[in-house]
């Protein structure tokens, strides 16, 4: 129970020991002002009672920053955490006031303790109280917010530069070079035409990922034009038993997604099925409730193994650029990946 409640507050059990002295001496500090000097001035009750308090508040405070900061992406405004703390406020005067009235009923005492001087003294203490544990806690919680979002930032950028480096390298590194050059040294000598078309593809790749690779985001439309580039290169080498087909994104230019994403889930299907002009095997990218599915059927090879690091990493981006997770389908028939995508470039 104790560990939960931590887990939900966010809090570690330093932070709440030091509240519970703070609340300690603060209890006496006000009694030794009001000119109570004997035992009964450390006693614990008081103290223990204003913690219960502060936790109250804390346990308040923590249920509407969870309602408001649902995705914890980024740190809230002074605006948010103002309306927060007056919710908080109120929920708890009007806490404390039920709970004196029902007290005040059990024991007959409501015409004396809820005068009009009673009742604006003790909401006077109980807004002095919320106050300051309410900013206390708003405190620790921002700084908390702040630090795991830095860490977040640290996270994301090592995470594109390993992307980066490993998009590179299946696109630049000698092997790739190697068939690529192989394939159009065939296509001069039987089919000119082809050729042609095919070092346009293998220039345009290159160029493409030239540019998108010292990019964090980049245009579905350019992510599109890439994949087509980069699909057309692998047909021409592995045959026309691998097909694509997109469909016809007419605000393509208006989403957002890491770059070389396509490629790598291209990459993915091409690895792992093999495609035959009898049972080829058709990749379709569409567009689909605000999110981009790349899906394929089941048709997988004997030797194919996946580690799944790409697609881990990918999802890792996506969560942090969007607050929303891939999902992947993978059952008997079909593989796909759903990519939520942005409305516009975050500033990151």
């Amino acid at each position: 129970m104790y560990q939960r409640l931590l887990t939900y507050l966010q809090l570690d059990r330093t932070f709440l020991l030091l509240i519970f002295l703070f609340s300690y001496f603060l209890v006496i500090s006000n009694r030794v002002r009001a000119g109570m000097l004997s035992w009964y001035t450390f006693t614990p009750e008081g103290p223990v009672m204003q913690f219960c308090s502060a936790l109250l508040i804390f346990l308040l405070m923590r249920f509407w920053l969870n309602r408001y900061n649902s995705s914890d992406a980024q740190p809230l405004s002074w605006q948010q955490y103002s309306g927060i703390f007056m919710i908080t406020l109120l929920c708890y005067l009007a806490f404390n006031n039920g709970i004196g009235l029902l007290v005040a009923a059990l024991f007959g005492n409501i015409a004396r303790n809820f005068t009009a001087e009673t009742l604006l003294q003790a909401n006077i203490n109980d807004i002095f109280s919320a106050i300051l544990f309410a900013g206390i806690y708003l405190a620790y919680s921002h700084r908390k917010q702040a630090e795991h979002y830095r860490q977040q930032l640290a996270d994301f950028a090592q995470q594109v530069s390993q992307l980066k480096i490993q998009q590179l390298k299946a696109q630049l590194n000698p092997h790739f070079v190697f068939n690529a050059l192989n394939t159009l040294d065939e296509l001069i000598s039987t089919d000119t035409t082809r050729a042609s078309a095919y070092l346009h593809d293998f220039s345009a790749l290159f160029r493409l990922s030239m540019q998108n690779a010292e990019q964090q985001l980049v245009s579905l439309s350019q992510e599109l034009a890439f994949a087509r580039h980069y699909f057309q290169l692998m047909q021409t080498r592995l045959g026309e038993g691998y097909q694509l087909d997109i469909e016809t994104i007419d605000n393509a230019a208006h989403f957002f997604l890491p770059p070389f994403t396509l490629q790598l889930l291209l990459e993915n299907a091409l690895v792992h099925n093999y495609g035959s002009v009898v049972k080829p095997l058709t990749v379709q990218i569409q567009l689909q409730h605000h999110g981009l599915t790349v899906s394929n059927p089941q048709q997988a090879k004997n030797s194919a193994h996946s580690n799944g690091i790409g697609l881990a990493n990918l999802s890792k981006q996506f969560l942090f650029l969007t607050g929303k997770n891939i999902s992947i389908i993978n059952d008997a028939e079909r593989f796909a990946v759903c990519l939520p995508l942005l409305r516009e470039a975050p500033n990151v």
